[in-house]
C-alpha cells in the first residue's frame, strides 16, 4: 500500500486492517514514498515526518512502516513492484489502494503493467466509487475483476486480478488534517530529535 501518507491517518489504518482480515493476509507494508509524481513538492512535509506519522498511527502488529523505495532508487510502483518482485520472489504480494486512485490510475507510469505485474485490490472512499468503477483502468480491465465473495484468495490469483472491496467508510482524510495547520508541526519536532509522536 503506497502513498505519500502527508500525513497518515486512521483511514489508512483502517483499509489496511480489513486488508489484512478479508484478503488473508500476513502484513501490509506501507510504503512511504519519498515524492509521489502526480503531487507536488510544495506541502509536502520531509519524508522523516511523513514516516514518523505513520510509524504512529500503524502501531504495532501486522502493517510495517517502510521507505523502501529511497533504498531501491525506484519513482514509480511500477518499477518499485518490480523490484520488490525480484528480491523477495516467494512473496505472493498484493497492491492495496482506495477508489480515488484507481479513479486516475490511467495517469501513473505504465498502469497496464502494474495490472499484469501483481494482484490489485481496490478498497470504496466516500464519493469516489463511481468514478472509479467507471474511470479507464477499471473499463480496461473489467473482465479481470474477481467477484467480491472471492476476494480472500485474491492473492492466489495470476494477474491480472482485481477486486473492489466495499467496506464500512472512513471519513478521514489526509486533505482535512494538513487543512487544521496542525501537521507537520509535532512530526517535524520528532525529526530534530525532540520527542515522541505518541
Amino acid at each position: 500500500m503506497g502513498g505519500s501518507f502527508n500525513p497518515a491517518h486512521a483511514g489508512h489504518r483502517h483499509i489496511a486492517l480489513h486488508a489484512i482480515d478479508q484478503l488473508k493476509l500476513d502484513c501490509v507494508w506501507w510504503l512511504v514514498s519519498p515524492q509521489n509524481p502526480l503531487k507536488p513538492d510544495a506541502g509536502m512535509a520531509p519524508l522523516a515526518a511523513r514516516l514518523a506519522s505513520a510509524r504512529a498511527v500503524a502501531g504495532r502488529g501486522a502493517i510495517r512502516v517502510t521507505d523502501i523505495e529511497t533504498a531501491l532508487a525506484t519513482r514509480y510502483t511500477v518499477e518499485t513492484v518490480r523490484a520488490l518482485q525480484r528480491r523477495v520472489p516467494h512473496a505472493r504480494f498484493v497492491w492495496l489502494m482506495g477508489a480515488d486512485n484507481l479513479a486516475q490510475f490511467a495517469a501513473w507510469r505504465a498502469w497496464p503493467d502494474l495490472f499484469r505485474s501483481l494482484p490489485i485490490a481496490v478498497f470504496d472512499r466516500p464519493t469516489y466509487s463511481s468514478r472509479a468503477l467507471f474511470s479507464l483502468a477499471a473499463r480496461r480491465f473489467d473482465r479481470f475483476r474477481r467477484r467480491a465473495d472471492r476476494v480472500g484468495g485474491l492473492a492466489d490469483e495470476a494477474p491480472p486480478a482485481w477486486v473492489f472491496v466495499r467496506c464500512s467508510l472512513h471519513r478521514e482524510s489526509a486533505t482535512r488534517i494538513r487543512a487544521t495547520g496542525a501537521w507537520p508541526a509535532r512530526f517535524v519536532q520528532l525529526e530534530a530529535g525532540q520527542g515522541s509522536a505518541k
